[in-house]
């Protein structure tokens, strides 16, 4: 796309409004008073700086034969009223989400690629190849990224629901879909996630359909399947490895422009859309999420290899903390592991020592605000360990993994560094037996005289003396 027609989007999409194809639903009202944008940001005063510790209690009395105890609590920043969370995943299932990943997504041990590529040359990169293995497709791959940072929130603030898009031109099918409604029961979250992989990918990219009915979902209006909640900061998770293709056929820069007035409509109502580019076909044409995280207030980040989204998905923040870090005082040691999740809740592995603990959070938001929180704990090793909710164990065993392959990391390196040391061992003793061999074999040379010419001189005089008798 040229420099002059990017300008031109950009210049269209601030000035004019975007109409909104019939077979698609409604598209979402303009606020009208005040209340219609509830819950609206403090923007006179800072952020108030949510900070607290839940576990372990004060003055608790814990045991753990790994010397660690588990804390968890809450960071976040506080705009207004802001204290939870409808968060709404868009997922792409458009026909080019059938593509390969370029990971073992579904881990059953074989990478999917495209079936026969490999002896088509650059040829096999332009023909509609198959996927030789669907669970490693970029459709899978969206839908494990939205499965980690789902594990990483906490049901007791968090809505979460799932709108799936993709296109075609028949006026009587919807191009978006209400696959879950906004939810607190994650298990729902989950199973819906599971159709649409089921279902598989199919169709073109009408993001403004999948835009505006993530942002009626949100709203809890009449044609919502999801109810209303007044109070929660409102987020869109939008997923795509492509450009709008939809709604109007080879009309490249009316569908750009109409979906970024959807993003500019949803900002209206205080929505934030963080939006995910993945692979080479999305960010061959960016502009369009570019605008949409922009106009919204929300994140746009590029992600080249499919492959790379569930790491991308663990980085994912909504609580506006740009550091956090928690520590034991008595022992001056920083806590080696500590999962900050995106609505603000963290959990942490704490080293200790026997007796009396200190335990410190530090929080600093993105805006400069600080605060710390402190929790005093007797800790013995034979102690009961410490009582965890379900999911407070999940927090917990997640954090345990990363103890593990942290483990397991170091190991690797530590033989690896164990093999190279020995594989130079093993070329010094090759070397100096190779030079002890040749000295033997140097002196055993002169030992028995051993040179051709020599040996030429016996054979000669060998022949003489046989001739003679």
């Amino acid at each position: 796309m040229s420099r002059r027609r990017v300008a031109a989007l950009l210049f269209l999409a601030a000035v004019s409004a975007a109409p909104t194809p019939a077979k698609n639903p409604a598209p979402a009202p303009l606020p009208t008073k005040p209340s219609d944008t509830a819950p609206k940001k403090t923007v006179e005063k800072p952020p108030e700086l949510l900070l607290s510790i839940e576990s372990p209690a004060n003055n608790q009395v814990i045991g753990d034969p790994s010397g660690m105890a588990f804390m968890s609590g809450k960071a976040l920043a506080l705009y207004g009223e802001y204290q939870t969370f409808d968060i709404v995943f868009v997922v792409d299932t458009s026909e080019s989400t059938a593509e390969p990943s370029g990971a073992d997504i579904d881990g059953n041990g074989v990478v999917g690629e495209r079936r026969g590529a490999k002896y088509l040359s650059v040829l096999g990169r332009f023909l509609p190849l198959p996927n030789s293995d669907d669970g490693d497709s970029v459709l899978a791959a969206e839908i494990a990224g939205c499965r980690v940072l789902l594990s990483q929130l906490d049901p007791r603030t968090t809505r979460v629901g799932v709108v799936a898009f993709a296109g075609d031109n028949d006026a009587l099918t919807p191009d978006a879909y209400t696959e879950v409604p906004l939810t607190t029961d994650y298990a729902k979250v989950e199973r819906g996630l599971d159709a649409i992989y089921r279902r598989g990918p199919k169709g073109m990219t009408n993001m403004v359909s999948a835009v505006n009915l993530a942002t009626i979902e949100l709203l809890g209006t009449q044609s919502a399947y999801s109810t209303k909640r007044d109070g929660s900061r409102r987020v869109i998770m939008f997923l795509t490895d492509g450009f709008p293709t939809l709604p109007l056929e080879n009309s490249e820069l009316q569908n750009a422009k109409m979906a970024i007035q959807q993003a500019v409509r949803a900002a209206k109502f205080d929505i934030r859309i963080d939006t995910f580019a993945i692979g080479e076909e999305a960010l061959s044409q960016p502009v369009v999420v570019v605008e949409m995280a922009r106009v919204s207030n929300g994140v746009f980040t590029p992600v080249r290899n499919p492959k790379d989204l569930r790491a991308v998905f663990e980085d994912v923040s909504f609580s506006s903390i740009e550091r956090l870090e928690v520590r034991n005082k008595t022992t001056s040691k920083m806590a080696d592991y500590v999962i900050p999740n995106p609505d603000g809740t963290f959990s942490a592995l704490v080293g200790m020592s026997e007796g009396k603990n200190t335990l410190e959070v530090y929080a600093r938001s993105t805006d400069g605000t600080e605060g710390r929180r402190e929790v005093t704990v007797n800790f013995l090793a034979g102690a009961q360990a410490q009582e965890l909710s379900a999911r407070e164990l999940a927090q917990r065993n997640r954090l345990l993994e990363n103890r593990l392959l942290d483990l397991q990391r170091r190991n690797v390196e530590i033989q690896a560094e164990a093999n190279e040391d020995t594989r130079k061992v093993l070329q010094v003793q090759i070397e100096e037996e190779r030079k002890k061999a040749q000295e033997t074999a140097e002196k055993l040379r002169k030992d028995v005289e051993i040179s051709p010419d020599r040996d030429k001189a016996g054979a000669e005089k060998s022949d003489s003396g046989s001739g003679s008798n």
